[in-house]
């Protein structure tokens, strides 16, 4: 932990010119960014994160200035203020995780006033020291009643603590304390209490008596309601309040699955918007893991491509070797071929019959290398593994016939030969190859040591 904090205090005296801007409208793109920007200051690059299945936008934003006080001017003059109706929150970009991870230095206030802003909360706590970040949270445009402020010191944080805490603001008593993850209040917390069931599949005959009548047969119950549309007819679902914490949990018990007329009910907790909205995230999450599981095994790296190629005539070359969902050449901002892509096939068998027909295939004047596609943090991993197992020995072989190094695999551009005693000297150049989104698995071609000769006369194999 204190080598943690002592990397976290050396990141924040040694800030660069990269802001992160968050809390983003959904419809905001790179162009609004550039436009919102450009009155303050030039704008060096920019990159609008995006979900990788969909290319929604993630709300959240890097953007690089050309100098610290750039940076530190647009900080001053941007944070808080509005793009297509929503505030930004705008901070400097910190690559170590620590802070985020560990709350260190972070505040939670709550209680306030629904007058109070991110920018007017922020005003009162920077008498205490340099803020990093502060935002009040919010839904729909209002404010939520409480929020967060992150110092750059914790010895900041607990001087705003001592002295704001239930003070006035607002005609309300602030209530400040320091931020606990989510996942460690709930695990301090008690075993789950609750009272209040949600109901759903009613069929369209059920009264609010009847849906009391069938609950009090677990319990006392204190309150039912059905839900109905504009018309006055049943939307399907209701609630049943208990009294008691233990008749509600035997009820689901008891009455989840259970058939109803025609109609097999649904009854579980009923659970805040905030709890719904975490558990659909979830699921969300869940739910692009499993897709780009399935999708893994039918990704195709292909790099060295003719800067001539671009996405449909990659697309024309493998679509031979079945059906196609995707395909992309990766370009710099220019438009200009990175000369790498990307192929996805609906099936595994389709994509490993493309990479045996076109692994070495020549395309245009270049020689394709085609391999599976990997995820970031998967070649990060491997390459970590190979470069902590493999370190290098010797790139020297200890005689003509026997070659030794710890680098593996390695290959070399001649064959043994009587000349070999004649030469002037080897020269011996690693190669790693490029570093890419994706990694092939293939080291055999990525990882390759290449051997060119020199002599003292004109000499040819």
């Amino acid at each position: 932990m204190t080598a943690a904090m002592a990397s976290w205090k050396q990141q924040v005296l040694q800030r660069g010119a990269s802001l992160y801007v968050g809390d983003l409208d959904p419809e905001v793109t790179e162009t609004d960014l550039r436009a919102a920007f450009y009155h303050v200051c030039p704008i060096s690059s920019l990159r609008l994160c995006r979900c990788r299945l969909t290319g929604k936008s993630l709300c959240y934003a890097y953007v690089n200035l050309y100098s610290h006080a750039q940076a530190s001017r647009a900080l001053g003059l941007l944070n808080h203020t509005n793009l297509k109706g929503k505030p930004m929150r705008i901070m400097w970009c910190q690559r170590d995780p620590f802070a985020r991870k560990t709350g260190f230095a972070n505040l939670f206030v709550k209680n306030l006033d629904f007058s109070i802003s991110s920018s007017c909360l922020e005003s009162i706590f920077s008498k205490y020291g340099t803020i990093l970040s502060c935002k009040v949270a919010g839904e729909n445009g209002r404010n939520k009643g409480f929020g967060f402020v992150q110092f750059e010191s914790q010895d900041s944080a607990l001087a705003a603590q001592t002295a704001l805490h239930d003070t006035m603001l607002g005609g309300k008593k602030l209530h400040v304390c320091k931020f606990v993850k989510k996942t460690e209040r709930t695990a301090a917390a008690p075993c789950e209490v609750f009272t209040n069931l949600y109901v759903k599949n009613l069929d369209e005959t059920i009264t609010e008596d009847g849906l009391k009548d069938m609950f009090s047969v677990v319990g006392d119950v204190s309150s039912v309601a059905i839900m109905m549309d504009h018309e006055g007819k049943s939307k399907h679902f209701g609630f049943v309040n208990f009294k008691s914490p233990d008749d509600a949990k035997k009820a689901v018990d008891i009455m989840n699955g259970s058939v109803v007329g025609s109609k097999t009910l649904f009854v579980g907790k009923a659970q805040r918007k905030s709890e719904r909205t975490m558990i659909l995230k979830q699921e969300y999450k869940d739910l692009q893991i499993r897709i780009a599981e399935k999708l893994r095994a039918s990704n195709l790296y292909v790099k060295n491509l003719n800067v001539d190629i671009d996405d449909k005539k990659l697309k024309d070359v493998f679509s031979a070797y079945g059906k196609i969902l995707s395909v992309k050449v990766i370009c710099h901002n220019d438009g200009t071929s990175k000369q790498f892509g990307f192929v996805c096939f609906a099936s595994p068998a389709e994509a490993n019959k493309a990479l045996v027909a076109l692994n070495g295939a020549l395309l245009e004047g270049k020689i394709l290398h085609v391999a599976k596609a990997q995820w970031k943090k998967d070649h990060h991993q491997e390459w970590h593994n190979f470069s902590g197992q493999n370190q290098p020995q010797s790139f020297y072989p200890s005689n003509c016939t026997t070659v030794s190094s710890a680098i593996h695999p390695l290959h070399f551009n001649f064959d043994h030969s009587p000349l070999l005693p004649f030469l002037h000297h080897p020269m011996f150049c690693q190669h790693f190859g490029v570093q890419h989104p994706f990694m092939a698995q293939n080291y055999q071609q990525n990882f390759s040591t290449h051997v060119r000769l020199y002599f003292h006369s004109a000499m040819s194999f």
